[in-house]
């Protein structure tokens, strides 16, 4: 790679960088292209000329958020406490900002696309860490089985326990992982008797 081309590839990494903290901070009404290309130290055509626009930026900075993610993600399989510590701390940190972006999902597109990826990773990251505990995926109860972790383990169940209801992180944590065993157990209950 050239000089030109390195230079390019840091000021890309630049812009990108600075959105997802200001993504990560603020809802998408409140994250302006003009702030973000200052906090990269860019001009604002620069990033318009990358990214041509807000969503499109937005879409870009979750292709990496997606792939940070997964490393953050990674739990033994079947391992309900280790689920449930990865996902108590990422619903710490972004409950208030996802709640805020489903009001916004029906009037922005980006972030509806982007909240349908986040959906559909949740469902097969699930399906895979409870894989064992899952019947096969053609089998008649399948979906229903992962639908069932998925509400368990929703964002929205979490902001509500812990902004409405005012339970701690820790009796939230408890909850969560009471849930999770709940189901599993009586998974294999029913696999015992059916």
């Amino acid at each position: 790679m050239d000089a030109r081309a390195e230079l390019a590839a840091a000021t890309r990494q630049r812009i990108l960088d600075a959105a997802i903290e200001s993504f990560s901070k603020d809802s998408y009404d409140e994250v302006s292209l003009d702030a973000i290309a200052k906090r990269a130290g860019v001009a604002l055509k620069t990033v318009l000329r990358r990214f041509r626009s807000k969503d499109r930026l937005l879409l870009a900075c979750r292709e990496i958020m997606t792939k940070r993610e997964r490393g953050l993600r990674a739990v033994p399989a079947g391992d309900v406490r280790a689920v449930v510590r990865v996902l108590a701390r990422r619903y710490e940190e972004t409950m208030d900002l996802i709640v805020g972006a489903v009001a916004l999902e029906p009037r922005v597109a980006a972030v509806r696309k982007v909240l349908g990826i986040a959906r559909a990773e949740h469902w097969e990251w699930l399906a895979q860490v409870f894989a064992a505990e899952l019947p096969p995926r053609g089998h008649a109860v399948y979906k229903r089985r992962v639908a069932e972790l998925f509400a368990a383990t929703e964002i929205y169940v979490w902001h509500s326990w812990r902004r409405r209801l005012g339970l701690s992180r820790k009796l939230a944590t408890e909850a969560l992982e009471e849930s999770l065993h709940a189901l599993v157990d009586r998974w294999e209950e029913e696999g015992r008797h059916g």
